[in-house]
């Protein structure tokens, strides 16, 4: 666990006196331990194998979390700055309108040296206007943006979407580690058809027209 630990520092930061580890993946609390000491092992070694998929993914694609980034506007820019959240803002997860905000539930940030250079998320469900939207990033926004599919790290039914940048790093994998799903009874009723894993979506080039930020 020493090991784990020490290893997510490095490519997830720190929070406190712990990990910033992303949400959802925080280790479980003594709270939970007393609650249910039976079951609590199960499920400490559950969010332990979680946690190993997240750093290893990270370790893999040389990629440390951004704890500022926010939409794929973040990826066209040279330095890791956040689009404001206000009212009109260009923000597409925490603006008005925010056409991004179903794909990127549970979305983390991610850097290639000081750059941004990829998201992740990991959405219940994923419906027309989310395919739409990811078709747009791809085909009429950004010609470097590639998108992937997966298992991920979240689990509860979640598919992972990963979205990057191919001139800051090449070839990015979903993570498809061993995830041991938990009951989420919100989940279960949004779930919606499987989307293939490892799913690969290819489009032409064309002219990027997001804005560049300092």
């Amino acid at each position: 666990m020493a090991d784990l630990y020490d290893r997510a520092v490095v490519v997830l930061g720190r929070a406190g006196h712990g990990v910033r580890w992303p949400y959802g993946m925080e280790p479980l609390g003594y709270r939970e331990r007393r609650r249910d000491p039976e079951g609590y092992e199960q499920r400490a070694a559950e969010m332990q194998a979680r946690q190993e998929v997240i750093v290893a993914w990270a370790e893999r694609h040389g990629l440390r979390l951004s704890p500022v980034g926010c939409c794929p506007l973040w990826l066209g820019r040279t330095t890791s700055r956040r689009c404001t959240a206000d009212w009109g803002s260009q923000c597409t997860r925490h603006g008005s309108p925010s056409p991004d905000r179903g794909w990127l539930d549970h979305a983390v940030t991610w850097l290639k040296g000081s750059r941004p250079a990829a998201i992740t998320s990991a959405p219940y469900y994923i419906g027309p206007e989310d395919e739409q939207r990811l078709e747009y990033w791809q085909q009429q926004a950004d010609p470097q943006l590639q998108v992937v599919r997966g298992t991920g790290w979240y689990g509860f039914t979640t598919t992972q979407i990963v979205m990057w940048r191919t001139d800051r790093i090449q070839l990015v994998e979903a993570a498809e580690g061993s995830v041991v799903p938990g009951p989420r009874l919100e989940a279960a009723a949004v779930r919606g058809p499987a989307v293939p894993e490892g799913t690969l979506l290819e489009v032409d080039a064309v002219e990027f027209t997001g804005h560049e930020g300092s």
